[in-house]
């Protein structure tokens, strides 16, 4: 038999034992006290030491959580537990409990959930502290958790057994935490800008939105594939033509693509559309959104990011954000002039960034550039940087400008992008013409083109008003704002490959 399994024979005896003095896995215990609310109201009451609050005791307060430390010293045991708020010292004397000391001490391990209910004191060290006069056993922990000081620090265990990881690492929990926050606070800003929250369609009749690999699915009761989104874009952007003005999703997105430390295919965006503004007036509200967001989550706007080089940098977010030209970007870091070079030229320029021939005959003149781009610029955008101007032919969905350049923006940090924004086509005939052109260069070998949409196409024809749109991943975010360097630590439960 293994250790482990030793460990968990012995635990369910002790389990039979709970059940014996009439405690099972309970129902719910009526916390008085958080771990954060306890330590406050110690401050603000400062109650005597353990001596003095004996002769008194109350039994008022009451506390439950994870027991993670278990000392005991024969007639005193110090327990701490642990709840979401972070953890609180318990003590238990045999002259409170009388006889029943012993048979908790025996009875509970470290991990098990316990409520406790007793008086606040100070230890002579200074620690706030429950001294109990009741235990209530709440749920028996079968399988120990990983040791106490070194904590779960495999990162694909942490992946795999988050609940391991947000026990052991309080850092996680306290990520995780800011998760929620930035969700939050990023609903209030909008709700404050006069958006409204609506929900679309998560399976569909075909993607669209990006260019992107699909998730495909049969759908049994109507005996048809449909796909899962790749973006919220097209559904949203049709509510506009039904009379909403500005709305916005936060929504699960799913791309069949690679994976890699800024890229999930299972991933959750926030994309939204306002009626009647431009671009520019988007880029003042994302750095307003921005900023506030940063502010309210983490009370500053400066934080710390690795550069290309792996070099910690600490950015300010409250000036105001560097606008820059992708043909610009390409002219300095590529020296390509993409409005004169021959697709030759293009190539030549590529092979210097390590894209190969074979890789090239996939792509299209803007798909090429783009790649370049990727290599060659968007590591050395570390500050906080709108990039305008892409070539139109990778934004159809995008205004175009007689240069072949579409209206539109990118948001880098670090040389992650975050934002992905349009000033929105909402000519139907263009927005026809453009998607056909992306036909035939699906047809001619690239795949990351769009797919003809005549359903979109049906909504522009009935008319669209003047707008422009906004797209972030939060899960980027999130991990750019927490100084992590892989999205897996701001996704709570990542997709991982099975184990065998």
């Amino acid at each position: 038999m293994s250790t482990v399994d030793q460990i968990i024979s012995e635990r369910k005896r002790k389990l039979e034992e709970w059940r014996k003095l009439g405690f099972d896995y309970a129902a719910k215990f009526d916390r008085t006290h958080t771990s954060s609310e306890a330590i406050e109201e110690v401050k603000k009451s400062k109650p005597g030491d353990g001596e003095t609050v004996m002769k008194k005791l109350k039994s008022l307060r009451k506390m439950c959580g994870r027991i993670m430390n278990l000392r005991d010293m024969g007639k005193l045991c110090f327990l701490r537990i642990q709840d979401v708020d972070g953890n609180f010292q318990i003590c238990l004397r045999k002259d409170v409990l009388g006889d029943s000391y012993k048979t908790f001490i025996r009875i509970l391990d470290l991990g098990d959930f316990c409520g406790f209910s007793g008086d606040f004191f100070i230890t002579k060290h200074g620690e706030p502290t429950l001294l109990a006069t009741d235990i209530m056993p709440l749920a028996k922990t079968l399988r120990p958790l990983p040791e106490k000081f070194h904590g779960l620090t495999d990162r694909e265990a942490c992946y795999r057994q988050r609940y391991l990881d947000l026990i052991t690492n309080p850092e996680t929990l306290e990520r995780f935490k800011i998760r929620s926050e930035v969700v939050r606070e990023i609903r209030n800003f909008l709700e404050n800008e006069k958006f409204m929250e609506i929900e679309t369609r998560t399976l569909q009749s075909q993607a669209g939105g990006a260019m992107a690999k699909t998730f495909d699915t049969h759908h049994n009761a109507f005996d048809h594939e449909f796909v899962l989104r790749i973006s919220l874009e097209i559904d949203l952007k049709i509510a506009l033509a039904g009379g909403l003005e500005r709305v916005y999703e936060i929504g699960k997105c799913f791309r069949n693509e690679g994976t890699d430390p800024s890229h999930l295919q299972e991933f959750t965006l926030l994309e939204w559309y306002a009626a009647y503004k431009d671009m520019d007036w988007n880029m003042d509200l994302t750095e307003k959104m921005t900023r506030e967001v940063l502010k309210k989550v983490l009370g500053k706007t400066k934080i710390t990011v690795l550069d290309k080089n792996e070099k910690k940098v600490v950015i300010d977010l409250k000036p105001k954000f560097k606008r820059e030209r992708f043909p610009d970007l390409i002219k300095k870091y590529a020296k390509l002039d993409m409005f004169k070079a021959s697709r030759k030229e293009m190539e030549e320029v590529a092979k210097k960034w390590d894209i190969s021939p074979a890789e090239m005959k996939k792509m299209s003149d803007a798909t090429l550039l783009d790649n370049i781009y990727k290599k060659s610029a968007r590591p050395n955008l570390v500050e906080p940087t709108f990039v305008t101007n892409y070539p139109s032919e990778l934004k159809p969905l995008a205004r175009p400008h007689e240069d072949g350049t579409a209206e539109c923006f990118q948001l880098l940090i670090a040389g992650w992008e975050l934002v992905n924004s349009y000033g929105e086509l909402v000519d139907p005939q263009i927005q026809r013409s453009l998607l056909e052109e992306q036909v035939k260069a699906k047809a001619a070998g690239d795949e990351e083109t769009m797919d003809m949409n005549e359903e979109f196409l049906n909504a522009m024809e009935h008319g669209m008003p003047p707008m422009t749109g906004f797209g972030m991943g939060i899960d980027r975010f999130v991990t750019l704002i927490t100084e992590q360097s892989n999205l897996r630590d701001t996704v709570l439960f990542p997709l991982m490959k099975p184990e065998k």
